[in-house]
């Protein structure tokens, strides 16, 4: 799927969720004077913390949320590979009896267990991000971003930097990471159609900078013929931004997944050849129009897939960065 039919798809299915959640206003406002003594309570779990991405879309949860008067308390481990760290998160909420539960899982699996808890002790969940390994009628609502797309981009806009013929490598999170493995796959099969692209290495930072910094080297030293790196995430991102630095060398072409300032900035002084961005608020509004729209609507835990949907994704570069709407944005803030 091309990222302006997904925009399409995405905007389509956002009225969806705005019709639902004005039907529901009222019964919202209803449930919050008579039904609860003080306000509801809405535990916010992402990955980690420190990066900009998942700062925006914390204030974006918290802003739809004051809007009916919804606390949100937000929480998350030190490193995207914390998975027990996240688990103990969703535990504890659980154990608390707060009204609902927002968690973008790190690892497909290994929240399963506890987010089933959830569903025993009535508590809706919204997943965020990436999917998880449970029914679609185990969890309120799926908001996400199209993660496979995000990779099918990256690899044909490297075929059409490369002129259809060279190596290429990637340096990703960890392979038992869902978002940055589901990244993966697409790019592999997507550099697959190209027969003279090969992709010659897949190396992990494990969401730290000088590991990533490092794997990137190395995978320049394993390949002296290397034309190209893809990082998934904004650690490795940065890093492989970096690395070549001061080398005095000509690098390979960089293409990473992130939203951060920074590394915006370092595609704008050619540090960096192209990004995949999304839109942390939109992400962050549409979680939060999700779980008050199954609060308003019912105390029941049976859901439907119809409660789910995907954001889209976009390339920029140099040239085109300033016309997104989501990068305009980014730079916005900081004046």
């Amino acid at each position: 799927m091309k990222a302006n039919e997904a925009g399409s798809m995405a905007r389509g299915k956002s009225k969806l969720f705005l019709w639902r959640w004005a039907v529901s206003l009222f019964a919202m406002g209803w449930c919050l004077s008579c039904g609860h003594k003080g306000s509801m309570t809405i535990m916010v779990i992402t990955p980690t913390g420190g990066l900009e991405y998942w700062e925006d879309f914390n204030r974006a949860v918290e802003a739809s949320a004051k809007s009916t008067g919804i606390h949100t308390e937000l929480a998350a481990p030190q490193s995207v590979t914390d998975y027990t760290e996240q688990a103990q998160m969703v535990e504890t909420a659980i154990a608390r009896h707060v009204q609902g539960i927002i968690v973008c899982p790190a690892h497909q699996l290994v929240l399963n267990s506890v987010l089933q808890k959830a569903v025993q002790a009535k508590i809706p969940v919204v997943i965020v991000g990436s999917p998880v390994a449970l029914s679609a009628n185990d969890f309120a609502a799926f908001v996400g971003w199209d993660e496979a797309e995000a990779g099918r981009l990256a690899a044909r806009r490297f075929v059409t930097l490369l002129g259809g013929r060279g190596e290429v490598g990637m340096v990703g999170v960890s392979p038992t990471v869902e978002g940055s493995s589901v990244i993966e796959r697409a790019f592999t099969e997507e550099i697959g159609k190209a027969p003279r692209v090969k992709l010659v290495g897949v190396k992990y930072g494990l969401s730290d900078w000088a590991r990533a910094r490092q794997a990137v080297l190395d995978m320049e030293a394993e390949h002296p013929n290397i034309k190209g790196i893809f990082t998934t995430d904004e650690f490795s991102t940065h890093a492989a931004a970096f690395a070549f630095d001061q080398s005095g060398q000509k690098r390979p072409l960089l293409v990473g997944v992130s939203d951060e300032l920074q590394d915006l900035n370092g595609l704008k002084s050619g540090r960096t050849d192209a990004l995949i961005v999304t839109d942390p608020k939109e992400l962050g509004a549409q979680a939060m129009q999700a779980m008050r729209s199954v609060i308003a609507g019912s105390n029941s835990t049976s859901y439907s897939s119809s409660n789910s949907m995907q954001l889209p994704v976009y390339i920029v570069d140099k040239q085109n960065m300033n016309d997104n709407a989501v990068v305009a944005e980014l730079f916005s803030e900081t004046h």
